[in-house]
C-alpha cells in the first residue's frame, strides 16, 4: 500500500500576506501540487466567481457556505485525494485555504460553527492536513494592506469588526487543533514570514 503523501494548508485573513508566502514556498516544493480554495477545478472556479466576485448578487451566508462546500467536494475528490493516495505523481498537496476558512468567514456571518464542522467533515470525508500554516495579522493592519490591492472581493470589503471576528475564529481553531496548527506572525517583513514558513515545514520533515 502506498504511504499517504503530505497535505499542507495555508490559512489567514484578508491582507495577511498568505499569497505572497505561498509563492515563496512553491520554490522550495517544486514537485508538489499547489491548489486553491474555492477553486482548483473548473467547477470550483465558477463557484468562486459567483460568490466572491459578484457583489451585485445577494447571497445568504448559508448559501455561500454550501457553494464553497460544493467546490470543496469536487476539489478534494478530483485533485487532492489522487495525490495523497499516489494515483498522481506529485509528492504532496499544498492547499491555499480549506474548510477552516468557512469556519472563520461564514462562522463570522452567524452560520452555526457546529454545522460548519459537521458538514465540512462529511464533505471532505474527514480528511485533515498534516500542517496548517496560519498567517495571523491584526485586522487593522490587514485592512490597511488590502485597501490598494486590485483583487478585492466580497469579503475584503466588509467592516473591520467582521475581520476581527474572522481572526478570533482562526485563533479558536489554533486551540482546537494544536497538533497541526502553526501560527505565523504575518506582521513581520515578507522575507521573515517566508523563513518562518519554511522552518515550520522543516520541523515537520516536509523539506530539508
Amino acid at each position: 500500500m502506498t504511504e499517504k503523501r503530505p497535505f499542507v494548508v495555508a490559512e489567514g485573513g484578508s491582507g495577511a500576506g498568505k499569497t505572497t508566502a505561498i509563492e515563496g514556498i512553491k520554490q522550495n516544493l517544486p514537485h508538489w501540487k499547489f491548489l486553491r480554495e474555492p477553486g482548483g477545478t473548473e467547477f470550483g472556479n465558477l463557484m468562486r466567481d459567483a460568490v466572491q466576485q459578484r457583489p451585485d448578487l445577494e447571497i445568504h451566508p448559508m448559501a455561500a457556505f454550501m457553494a464553497y462546500n460544493a467546490s470543496r467536494a469536487n476539489l478534494v475528490n478530483l485533485e487532492v485525494v489522487p495525490v495523497l493516495t499516489g494515483i498522481t505523481e506529485a509528492q504532496g498537496v499544498f492547499l491555499d485555504r480549506y474548510w477552516f476558512t468557512s469556519y472563520a468567514y461564514q462562522g463570522s456571518e452567524k452560520v452555526s460553527k457546529a454545522v460548519i464542522l459537521e458538514i465540512s467533515r462529511v464533505v471532505t470525508g474527514g480528511l485533515m492536513p498534516d500542517l496548517v500554516l496560519h498567517y495571523d495579522l491584526a485586522p487593522e493592519l490587514a485592512v490597511f494592506r488590502k485597501k490598494d490591492c486590485a483583487d478585492i472581493d466580497r469579503y475584503d470589503m466588509k467592516e473591520l469588526e467582521f475581520h476581527a471576528r474572522v481572526r478570533d475564529s482562526y485563533l479558536e481553531l489554533s486551540v482546537q487543533y494544536p497538533d497541526i496548527w502553526k501560527v505565523i506572525d504575518a506582521s513581520k517583513p515578507k522575507e521573515e514570514v517566508l523563513i518562518d514558513s519554511l522552518l515550520a515545514l522543516k520541523e515537520r520533515g516536509l523539506i530539508k
